[in-house]
């Protein structure tokens, strides 16, 4: 993090901001917990935000109550739903889509599933197929039985769709407005809670991301947050492939005014695959920190503690392991674990194989589990990817250095190893109980090493995160009229040639149409991108424009021998070519189709070097 991240910078007064979850389920994880918490931040620097909901919940009223008790929903942060919006709305007054005549259901339908309130109230009814499985048709109520929403999806007898139409209905039952998507329709209440305002969307769900990334409005700005690692399974950063969960969001990156990385690291290695955009911003998780050193004279000595879901990323078994290997120097020492998960009785089971039921301690899910770091003389974090390890944050601030693996993503931006906490290599668990005796076996550095990571918190401090923020919805908002707004962006192959000197060349044109922003055709760029399948950073080479025009430029390139095995390994004798379009807010990546019919004939040097063909 700059010296400059945290100087203080207040949230534009004049713009509304919005969390947006997909929803809030009983037991969430940390994402959904970062942006309620971050709402309560954007609160305590003055600019209160709201946490917007789109799944067909009844009512929220007893979980905003219950979040407000435990602490994690700040007093002025309410929590908005679309359904329950609309069902006390005036609907008369909405003025959407003009609704049509839906088209007659010829399909048979089966009873109704019926969802009530907490007060009794009917909330829902739910019509299925006869297959039992899929659904015709929801139509919502109000409190006084008067519907208010009818989704319907009509088919014919023998099961043709005939579209989907949602339609908002008034309290004399007269239709009033009416959308062919569900998207629509969200995005449609979305702008109306804006209400023509400048307003800040920070979306946290990836699955509420394919909602609101088709939103345009020129009053407002949409920023979404990478909560985990782009390559599935946190991989290869160069070689791995996009998350299940992220991908139509990178894919489509320039429908965001950012993408908001949560570490530095991250962010290096997406450019460093992808490239760079305007959009692209680093801000940390808050998190918050003792408002004071705890006194080390209450850490129990030996004690470890780990706050993590018992699921196959957080590897806790290699905790196991690593106090196994512990417990044969130092069998003093333990480790209580707190978090629920699928793994907990798999995880049981190996404690007990390995001898270590009175060391190692799952205690399953706690209030305020975070706590227990301020007693503690160690903390371990063993996951296998991450995007920001919230309980590394959590022991920090409490003043309990951690015992990290140096994994994607988080724990090198947040320890140096040696003086707040030990970084070892991902999944060396010697390595990591060798660092746990070490803490353990001296007091002088446990409490150095407490003190500076106590100190060194303050970095992703309320008021240091919500800083980042307000640098980074400023930057954002300033650029949105440079924002290209573009739809079909694509490559055309039109020749590819290979030289005499074993080189080889192309030309093509990359079209689209556009929405909104300044004439793509002065902005954008390309490169030829040259990928290494055994490893490292693909290597960027700019295209030649040869022509331009509103929705085109016309590219050609020419690459020599060297420039193609430039920095390639001996036994790399693959490569991947990419064409990168980039400028302003555009980053994208589109693989180069081998033109002709597959398959095709490709030249080849023979062993005498005489140039043959081969069908592949």
């Amino acid at each position: 993090m700059s010296g400059t991240d945290s100087v203080a910078r207040p949230l534009l007064p004049a713009m509304k901001y919005f969390m947006v979850l997909w929803g809030i389920a009983d037991n969430f994880g940390g994402m959904t917990t970062m942006s309620l918490h971050r709402a309560g931040a954007f609160g305590e620097a003055g600019r209160s935000a709201t946490v917007v909901t789109f799944d067909p919940k009844p009512s929220y009223e007893a979980t905003t109550k219950r979040l407000r008790v435990q602490g994690k929903l700040a007093e002025d942060a309410k929590v908005v739903n679309v359904f329950q919006h609309y069902r006390t709305a005036d609907a008369g007054s909405v003025g959407g889509p003009a609704p049509v005549k839906v088209p007659e259901d010829e399909g048979e339908r089966g009873l109704p599933g019926v969802v009530l309130d907490p007060a009794g109230s009917i909330f829902s009814r739910t019509f299925l197929r006869p297959d039992g499985t899929t659904v015709a048709a929801r139509h919502f109520y109000r409190p006084d039985g008067s519907e208010y929403l009818r989704d319907e999806a009509p088919q014919t007898t023998a099961g043709i769709s005939k579209g989907r139409f949602l339609t908002l209905v008034d309290e004399s039952g007269a239709d009033v407005a009416q959308w062919r998507r569900a998207g629509d329709f969200y995005r449609f209440w979305m702008a109306d809670l804006a209400a023509g305002q400048p307003a800040a969307f920070i979306v946290d769900s990836s699955f509420a991301s394919s909602v609101v990334a088709p939103l345009e409005r020129p009053n407002i700005i949409k920023l979404m947050v990478l909560h985990n690692s782009h390559i599935s399974g946190g991989g290869n950063p160069f070689l791995g492939k996009l998350a299940a969960g992220q991908r139509r969001i990178h894919e489509n990156s320039l429908a965001w005014d950012g993408l908001v990385f949560l570490t530095h690291k991250q962010r290096q290695d997406y450019e460093a695959r992808f490239g760079t955009s305007s959009n692209l911003f680093t801000v940390s998780n808050p998190k918050p920190r003792a408002a004071a050193l705890p006194d080390f004279a209450y850490r129990v000595p030996g004690r470890g503690v780990m706050v993590c879901r018992l699921e196959a990323q957080k590897n806790v078994p290699h905790a196991i392991d690593v106090m196994a290997r512990v417990h044969q120097e130092r069998p003093e020492v333990t480790l209580d674990i707190y978090g629920t998960g699928s793994l907990r009785e798999e995880l049981q089971e190996k404690i007990d194989l390995l001898g270590l039921r009175n060391v190692v301690r799952l205690h399953g899910h706690t209030p305020n589990a975070a706590d227990q770091f301020e007693t503690a003389r160690f903390s371990l974090l063993t996951s296998r990817n991450e995007g920001q390890p919230l309980s590394l944050m959590e022991s920090l601030g409490r003043g309990c250095p951690p015992i990290a693996y140096d994994i994607r993503y988080g724990p090198s931006d947040v320890i140096e190893d040696g003086v707040n906490g030990f970084l070892v290599p991902a999944q060396d668990v010697g390595a990591a109980a060798a660092r746990t005796i070490q803490m353990c076996d001296d007091d002088d550095l446990a409490r150095r090493m407490g003190e500076a990571a106590w100190e060194r918190s303050e970095r992703f401090s309320d008021e240091a995160v919500v800083a980042q923020w307000a640098r980074t919805i400023e930057g954002a908002w300033n650029q949105r009229t440079d924002r290209l707004v573009l739809n079909d962006l694509d490559f055309r192959l039109s020749e590819l040639f290979y030289t005499a000197a074993g080189g080889f060349g192309l030309a093509g044109d990359v079209v689209w149409s556009q929405q909104s922003g300044p004439p793509a055709e002065n902005v954008l760029k390309a490169n030829l991108v040259v990928g290494r399948r055994s490893g490292g950073a693909p290597a960027f080479y700019p295209m030649e424009i040869v022509g331009k025009g509103p929705g085109l430029l016309s590219l050609e390139a020419e690459m020599t021998a060297d420039d193609i095995a430039n920095g390639v390994p001996d036994d790399n004798n693959e490569l991947d070519i990419f064409l990168q379009i980039h400028g302003n807010n555009v980053l994208k990546s589109v693989r180069i189709g081998f033109p002709g019919k597959s398959p095709s004939w490709k030249p080849f040097a023979t062993a005498h070097a005489a140039m043959s063909l081969k069908l592949v």
